[in-house]
């Protein structure tokens, strides 16, 4: 089976990850990123501006619809959708696949699509839309008429939709009308794993790992830690991020961005891992610290209470509320067996229910039998 994986860049790895999967189980996948050429920056050893004029175009059109925001927001405007699914569509005449996956729906696979197609999501616009205003953050994405039809179309056209998350799978019912039917759960996995069993830690670490600091909750971590340290003295905390705010409080240790092989360093040493994060489309981070047998203190939003079990493998807190997030750390530094045991649930729940091969033999399940549309032989130019 030749299969065109179309996406919009490497998602926190999860575009190698799956793909990865999809052909270690036999499969010839092609990827193709219809975005690539698009953004209004160029890579040539430093960012530079890109004067294509379709470029051009699309920052005007941010603009006008996201002002100040346009640039957390770019990709967003019926005009960026429809030139990406242009691009789409010439890949897949190109390419003559047998089968077509799409990550996401900030395009389409065509304007119009000629042929069969399957999607794969951990979001929807409609979740964005509801995002609460939070200072420090760009605000919800503004809903959108024409947006939301493209969006919806796609969504309605596909044969199958592969979800990372059942929270994403009710989106689809409530927000656009889709068919559950239609829709598969086939879940994520973590992209750094142990090579053997964490020993168990020696020291009061929290690890946090998170790219952007303050959308996955890091200024609210900074204040929970200040409560910490005033009943375990001896507690520190790790921060994996770009960028953090300084000065730092006391026995908080910033890493910048780290390696997989690095970053399993500090998985292994730490005693609780915390993500109290404001925006989550789906926490690969909360499976990698559960793989390495971590109790898991995270916000109770989104699809992070189907990761983890709040009581059995960690602890779940309301966003923003660096109290009951103290409460929940200190209580499990103050408990390490009680930590541990949660540790070893969440690394039996990471193995029982998610992992990338996992979710490629879920998508195959449904790829591999011959849709019936194929035989019209609509993907020949």
């Amino acid at each position: 089976m030749r299969l065109l994986y179309l996406h919009y860049g490497p998602q926190s790895g999860v575009t190698d990850a799956i793909t990865g999967r999809l052909a270690g189980a036999g499969v010839e996948v092609i990827q193709h990123n219809p975005v690539r050429a698009f953004l209004y920056q160029l890579r040539t050893g430093s960012r530079i501006p890109n004067a294509r004029p379709a470029v051009v175009r699309a920052v005007l059109e941010a603009m006008r619809l996201h002002k100040v925001h346009w640039k957390a927001y770019y990709l967003h405007t019926p005009f960026a959708f429809d030139h990406l699914s242009r691009q789409a569509a010439r890949a897949i005449v190109r390419t003559a696949p047998d089968r077509v996956v799409q990550a996401g729906a900030l395009f389409g696979p065509g304007p119009y699509p000629s042929g069969p197609y399957h999607l794969y999501l951990d979001h929807t616009r409609a979740i964005a839309e509801r995002y609460p205003s939070l200072p420090g953050l760009p605000p919800a994405v503004a809903y959108h008429r024409e947006w939301r039809a493209r969006e919806q179309t796609v969504y309605r056209n596909a044969l199958s939709i592969f979800t990372m998350s059942e929270f994403v799978r009710n989106s689809l019912r409530d927000d656009y009308g889709v068919d559950p039917a239609r829709v598969h759960v086939v879940g994520a996995g973590p992209n750094v794993v142990p090579d053997q069993p964490a020993a168990p830690p020696r020291e009061p670490l929290l690890l946090f790992v998170g790219k952007q600091f303050a959308p996955k909750g890091g200024p609210e971590l900074l204040d929970a830690f200040t409560l910490v340290r005033r009943a375990h003295p001896r507690a520190r905390l790790a921060v994996v991020s770009a960028s953090v705010p300084r000065p730092l409080p006391p026995g908080v240790e910033f890493h910048g961005l780290l390696s997989r092989e690095a970053l399993a360093r500090l998985y292994s040493a730490a005693a609780v891992f915390v993500l109290p994060t404001l925006r989550e489309a789906f926490g690969l981070s909360l499976l990698e610290a559960m793989s390495f047998g971590l109790p898991v203190v995270a916000s109770r939003i989104e699809a992070i209470p189907e990761i983890v079990s709040d009581g059995e493998t960690g602890l779940l807190v309301p966003p923003r509320e660096a109290g009951a997030l103290a409460d929940a750390l200190i209580a499990l530094l103050a408990d390490p067996v009680r930590a541990r045991q949660m540790g070893a649930a969440g690394r039996h729940r990471a193995q029982a229910r998610f992992g990338w091969e996992r979710a490629a033999s879920r998508m195959l399940a449904v790829l591999r039998p011959e849709p019936a549309a194929l035989e019209t032989g609509l993907f020949t130019a």
